[in-house]
């Protein structure tokens, strides 16, 4: 398996950013994604809440991408994907690692699609489950839309460790993350 190193983008006219949108917009659905001038506005403004990092191999390679927000007493993962080229190398574990490590003793929330919708979803939440993530099954929750034309997604929650107050963490989610 290979070292990685996660940088981050602090500048929307860094170069590894045309890299990064080819990803995310070939690795989510239109209904998961936000505009990427959001994005881009995000960065720029540098929230003190969302963070973008690329992976990046020893040599410097793009190997994929992800986006946190900082919440209280949180970490919420938005998007992380890795390179089709990459996948199943151990890449996504490395990062997951390294999140957990430097967020020892925070809960670590991220989304993914409902268990049945498709053979993606479920090898998806084997994944986080493989890499510590705890499936929120009995949580029915939604997605809010990431813009007004679109409709919310039934996912579901998954997490490193329980969280103290799911209905809280919800509204803090969709008030900080979906401005909903």
């Amino acid at each position: 398996m290979e070292r990685i190193t996660l940088k981050d983008i602090d500048r929307s006219d860094d170069i590894m950013l045309d890299r990064v949108r080819g990803l995310y917009e070939t690795s989510f659905p239109e209904e998961e994604r936000r505009p990427w001038r959001s994005i881009l506005d995000m960065i720029d403004s540098r929230s003190p809440f969302f963070r973008m990092r690329v992976i990046l191999s020893d040599e410097k390679k793009f190997l994929g991408f992800l986006t946190t927000w900082n919440l209280p007493s949180t970490l919420y993962i938005e998007h992380f994907a890795v390179e089709k080229a990459a996948r199943g190398s151990g890449i996504g574990s490395l990062v997951l690692s390294a999140l957990k490590v430097s967020e020892a003793e925070t809960p670590i929330v991220l989304e993914v699609e409902l268990p049945g919708d498709s053979p993606e979803a479920e090898r998806r939440i084997a994944f986080y489950e493989r890499n510590g993530f705890e499936a929120m099954r009995d949580y029915p929750y939604y997605q809010p839309p990431y813009r007004p034309d679109l409709e919310s997604v039934p996912m579901m929650l998954m997490t490193t460790s329980p969280l103290p107050d799911a209905n809280s963490f919800v509204i803090m989610l969709h008030t900080l993350v979906y401005n909903q």
